[in-house]
């Protein structure tokens, strides 16, 4: 039996495509948002997950990758993916300070994102990308 994952193709996934020439986001199997500009070599594309408000923002490095990506996002437990086309090298990084927020940070903890354990990602985790050179690279 062969299973086909793919991630923002249902209700519960929300996703960014990028390559080196763009990207887009994806939600319940519909694509949006395109934009143009890709990753290259050392591109460090950081992901934050704003329970308190909602939302979901991607970022290339250090600076916002499009709009905020996905607003109204449910209450619940999140699972962090990242998947991989051919030929991608990629390191993950946690424990990093995540990127400022423009808004006000509130003092009381209302977040509607359960409580951390030590089972779970404790920071907002950065993917640094290492596409092959187009040499190197198979023709598609």
């Amino acid at each position: 039996m062969c299973w086909l994952l793919s991630t923002g193709h249902d209700a519960r996934a929300w996703a960014m495509y990028i390559d080196e020439k763009r990207s887009w986001f994806l939600h319940n199997g519909e694509h949006f948002e395109r934009t143009d500009g890709g990753i290259t070599v050392g591109s460090v594309i950081g992901v934050r997950l704003d329970c308190e408000r909602g939302t979901l923002a991607y970022y290339l490095d250090d600076e916002p990758h499009g709009p905020i990506a996905f607003t109204g996002l449910p209450a619940g437990v999140y699972y962090p993916a990242i998947s991989l086309n051919r030929d991608v090298q990629v390191t993950l990084r946690s424990g990093l300070e995540p990127p400022s927020s423009d808004s006000e940070d509130s003092d009381e903890n209302t977040s509607p994102c359960p409580p951390l354990t030590t089972a779970s990602v404790t920071a907002p985790a950065l993917a640094l990308a290492r596409p092959l050179s187009a040499k190197s690279a198979p023709s598609q």
